[in-house]
């Protein structure tokens, strides 16, 4: 899994960039997100999510637009799956989420990225 310190490497797919484009997220917007988001891994993907404990008192200000912002990640490769917000009940979604994908890794083996 590439780390959240090499959020350079990430390129968003297709629909990721479709997403950030209809909510208003810009990449240094998910930069924020992977810096100080808390990580969790669910469903075969890593999942980046700003609460409003994650935001630095001296950003709070600044930031606050992006409270309830969830990244998701690939786990196996650097892109940005999708980005959505969800401000009431976001972690505990992700939370409820099953542990392992329902895809086996096989089938992610042939997947042409469009980066």
């Amino acid at each position: 899994m590439f780390g959240p310190t090499d959020f350079q490497q990430y390129v968003p797919t297709g629909h990721a960039e479709q997403r950030m484009a209809q909510r208003n997220v810009s990449l240094q917007d998910i930069r924020f997100v992977l810096e100080h988001g808390e990580r969790l891994h669910r469903a075969g993907a890593v999942f980046f999510h700003l609460g409003r404990c994650n935001i630095p008192k001296a950003q709070r200000r600044l930031a606050e637009r992006l409270e309830g912002t969830v990244v998701v990640l690939s786990r196996d490769h650097p892109v940005i799956l999708t980005v959505y917000r969800n401000r009431q009940g976001g972690l505990g979604r992700i939370k409820r989420k099953s542990a392992r994908s329902r895809y086996p890794k096989y089938l992610w083996r042939g997947y042409e990225f469009d980066c």
